[in-house]
């Protein structure tokens, strides 16, 4: 029988190969694709113990990081729409104070694909506006980081909050008192657009 190939090139062929595999078992994430019940679980440890640090951390990683998720946790038929949808997401107000960048960051990531009307939507823009206004430099930050397309879309979301909302109107003085004024000029524009579509 013939060699195709040379003893040599045959164990490195054979190392190179056995590398690749544990390399590629290595990247593979260890634990399970956070679920609708992983998430439950850890909302009744946070209820139960709302001052631990990791408790708060691992509810942050479970919480749905994309908006797609989002409305299948959250939305109409989600599998956490039991009428209590908004208590998930109203906890992320909770967690803020500890957890800045990281709240800041997740809300921002699902309200610049938010659509609204619906009931977790509209919890989530309540959420949003009141980081919005509480932690508006960072907030800033963050939607300086987007696309103009992804940013307008986040604050069109925004201004669906209704009109006399203190936390839409705390960002726009927010923003001018930290010279922001481009972006409070986009936020007052989404306001005025959509009160003259209330009107119609």
């Amino acid at each position: 029988m013939r060699r195709m190939f040379p003893r040599g090139v045959a164990v490195i062929i054979a190392l190179f190969l056995l590398t690749t595999s544990a390399a590629i078992a290595g990247a593979q994430p260890l634990r399970h694709p956070a679920t609708a019940e992983r998430l439950k679980a850890a909302f009744t440890s946070l209820k139960a113990a709302p001052n631990s640090r990791s408790v708060q951390h691992r509810y942050l990683t479970l919480f749905p990081h994309s908006y797609k998720k989002f409305q299948a946790y959250f939305g109409t038929s989600g599998a956490l729409a039991d009428g209590n949808e908004c208590d998930y997401i109203f906890a992320l107000s909770s967690l803020q104070s500890h957890h800045v960048a990281e709240v800041g960051s997740l809300l921002v990531q699902l309200s610049k694909d938010a659509e609204y009307p619906g009931n977790a939507p509209s919890c989530l823009q309540h959420v949003m506006a009141n980081y919005g206004d509480r932690y508006t430099k960072q907030f800033a930050a963050f939607l300086h980081q987007l696309s103009p397309q992804d940013r307008g879309q986040l604050i069109t979301f925004l201004a669906d909050v209704e009109a006399a909302s203190p936390h839409y109107q705390g960002i726009i003085q927010n923003l001018k008192g930290l010279k922001e004024a481009d972006l409070a000029k986009e936020f007052q524009q989404a306001q005025s657009e959509r009160a003259k579509q209330s009107r119609r």
